[in-house]
């Protein structure tokens, strides 16, 4: 099994509902193909550096999976036929995965995933204060002098 990336640009004129369908139609697809699709992410609408068939905007649409070459065949085949995309382009990352270690890493992350939104954000737990008692400001060690001090405005 091979690690792949696919990045397809896609009409700027897509609604966000027609965006996650093509991420789920096109996830589908890969695994459909006996395929482990790792990440499905929408980049955004971005001005492209040239015009591609006369739109000088479009959706980046980042696929990256592990599959074999007819995963591969198949998703390329699908994009070429979808009036909605652009331009894409498929790139070997790596060779020879191991599907199992791959599982468990993503089982991991969305493990993490989950943990992170069941925890309260670490802002309010340090901001939270014992005893219910308000937050005291340290005094400085150094006592102000006049040399130390802020400028203070000088009346005339």
């Amino acid at each position: 099994m091979r690690k792949y990336e696919t990045i397809l640009i896609a009409n700027a004129d897509l609604r966000d509902e027609e965006q996650a369908a093509l991420i789920s139609r096109y996830g589908g697809i890969i695994t459909g193909q006996k395929g482990i699709l790792i990440k499905g992410d929408c980049w955004g609408k971005r001005k492209l550096a040239y015009p591609i068939k006369k739109q000088a905007r479009g959706i980046y649409i980042l696929f990256e999976f592990a599959g074999n070459g007819a995963a591969v065949d198949e998703l390329e085949r699908n994009l070429k036929i979808d009036d909605k995309i652009l331009k894409f382009m498929t790139i070997l990352k790596e060779d020879g995965i191991d599907p199992v270690q791959l599982e468990k890493e993503l089982a991991e992350i969305k493990q993490k995933k989950e943990d992170e939104k069941k925890a309260p954000p670490p802002e309010e737990v340090a901001l939270k204060p014992e005893n219910d008692q308000p937050l005291k400001e340290e005094a400085s060690a150094e006592p102000v002098s006049e040399e130390n001090a802020p400028d203070a405005k000088e009346e005339n």
